[in-house]
């Protein structure tokens, strides 16, 4: 994979940097955030707490790898 070098501001730096998780490139941050741009769904992220919204993402990822591979949900892990 090739590598393109990019300025951003320092503000933007600072903007770019508090969206990235753990162990997650900024590479893999700005397309996780590009991806999302159109999804109207995630237009509301910013009306909920940071730690209630990384759960709903959770679950959301739990409830669609349950509907590809038909596992079942145990509500008692929550």
């Amino acid at each position: 994979m090739g590598q393109k070098t990019i300025s951003l501001s320092e503000r933007v730096y600072k903007l770019l940097k508090r969206e990235k998780r753990k162990g997650e490139s900024f590479s893999a941050v700005i397309e996780r955030l590009i991806s999302k741009k159109n999804n109207p769904w995630l237009s509301m992220q910013n009306k909920f707490d940071p730690e209630l919204w990384e759960g709903l993402e959770r679950d959301i990822k739990r409830i669609r790898n349950q509907n590809l591979t038909g596992e079942t949900i145990n509500n008692d892990d929550h």
